[in-house]
């Protein structure tokens, strides 16, 4: 990408009180991503939700004299319009002093308002961009990410398709403790996933272990991206079934990637006969669970674009 002109990059800041009744005093973030000035914005935007430990940032890497590993600018590029939001509490999306953890239903609440309103200053002109009168969304989410947003399009059906990274629906059984695994077959609602989160976890945000593997551009760049792990959503992504309900309720395609080399997927990864008819799962080569600093990164994120303007129509 050397020599091509950069993305335009906004960053917005929203009040989650405005947005979900009882998070007052809370902030959402998000950054917006639009084509560089002379490169039409084509009528599909991309809502980008980042897993577990990761803030937005996971979607523009910034690797030290390498401008390759940034998803977003990387779209963006191409006349698509991207969007990024940090989860509630986790990155610069903050909690009110005093407030207790969010619940994952009002989290997702907030990431999906966040995007509406966003998606509805494109369509009308906003942020400095032309107006895309016809602006239509694809969601894009990894690890815990992917599970939050297969929650948040069964409620909202904001997206037209889905495109869920390092994915599976049977969780990390093996990764649970035995207090928690041994509820992980009950029927859970949110509070009570909170309550287990505090039992496995200690807190309702807790750091994520990075240390693992060589000093390189790549893991320093990842590491700047890193945050706390917002339990409740992290340990929804590792119970069993997490969202297969969720999932076989979707009426929107879902494309589903996973890396061949992605230990935490490998032999759960999720058929694409639970998804909705249209539905894809692929296998990527060459990657692990973070695929975004993977060489054959280009060839996956061009994947996610061919994928989403067939099945979108944009």
């Amino acid at each position: 990408m050397a020599g091509m002109p950069d993305a335009v990059v906004t960053s917005w800041r929203f009040d989650a009180g405005g947005l979900v009744p009882g998070l007052d005093g809370c902030g959402v973030a998000a950054d917006v991503f639009l084509p560089p000035p002379g490169i039409a914005a084509r009528p599909l935007a991309f809502c980008c939700l980042a897993g577990g430990g990761m803030t937005r940032a996971y979607w523009d890497l910034r690797v030290a004299g390498d401008d390759t590993y940034s998803f977003a600018r990387w779209v963006a590029r191409r006349g698509f319009p991207v969007i990024t939001v940090d989860h509630l509490g986790v990155g610069d999306s903050t909690l009110r002093d005093g407030a207790s953890a969010p619940l994952v239903g009002d989290v997702i609440a907030a990431e999906d308002a966040v995007f509406r309103l966003v998606c509805d200053e494109l369509r009308k002109g906003g942020l400095g961009a032309e107006p895309i009168p016809r602006l239509r969304t694809a969601g894009v989410g990894h690890s815990m990410g992917a599970v939050l947003l297969v929650r948040e399009q069964a409620v909202y059906r904001t997206h037209r398709a889905l495109a869920l990274l390092g994915f599976s629906t049977k969780g990390l059984p093996d990764h649970l403790s035995p207090e928690v695994l041994a509820q992980a077959d009950r029927e859970i609602d949110d509070h009570r996933l909170s309550k287990l989160a505090l039992l496995m976890f200690g807190s309702p945000y807790a750091p994520l272990d990075s240390s693992n593997g060589a000093d390189s551009p790549t893991r320093r760049a990842m590491k700047a991206a890193a945050t706390v792990t917002f339990t409740a959503g992290g340990l929804l992504s590792m119970l069993p079934g997490n969202v297969s309900d969720e999932l076989a309720r979707l009426t929107v395609p879902v494309l589903i990637l996973n890396g061949d080399r992605d230990r935490l997927i490998s032999g759960r990864r999720t058929d694409a006969a639970q998804c909705p008819v249209g539905s894809v799962s692929r296998v990527l080569p060459g990657s692990g669970h973070n695929h975004n600093i993977a060489d054959s990164r280009h060839d996956f994120w061009a994947q996610i674009l061919d994928w989403a303007q067939n099945v979108v129509g944009a």
